[in-house]
């Protein structure tokens, strides 16, 4: 019985100091997260502004090049079609892509290992 009590001293000495690992381990896996998040948002910005304005030039060239034709109706009704498929097309394959794990799984690992470790002792 003492024995027990003993370890069980032993192990809540080791969990209070793996408190502060952990209390260390928080704001670094924060910091992290938000870069990765900032990056992320800065890239899809530049990205969206640049892609709406290469397909905004896109259909008025396409306009432009057959407004003297009997065609320019038909182009620009074209050119609506295309943007409607390229907005179907990426809203598609955004849909397929695979998230980023959860950003405090290191710290759910650790603490499951933790607990692991607890229940052995015990």
């Amino acid at each position: 019985m003492f024995e027990k009590i003993k370890k069980a001293k032993q192990l809540g000495l080791i969990a209070r100091d793996r408190m502060g690992d952990y209390m260390e381990l928080v704001p670094i896996l924060i910091k992290i997260q938000w870069h990765y998040l900032s990056a992320q948002i800065i890239s899809y910005v530049i990205l969206f502004f640049l892609a709406l304005l290469s397909l905004t030039f896109l259909g008025i060239a396409i306009i432009i090049s057959c407004w003297e034709t009997p065609y320019r109706v038909a182009s620009a009704w074209s050119v609506v079609a295309l943007y409607t498929l390229i907005a179907c097309g990426v809203f598609l394959t955004n849909q397929n892509k695979t998230r980023p794990d959860c950003p405090f799984e290191t710290l759910r690992t650790e603490l499951e290992k933790d607990a692991k470790l607890l229940k052995d002792a015990l």
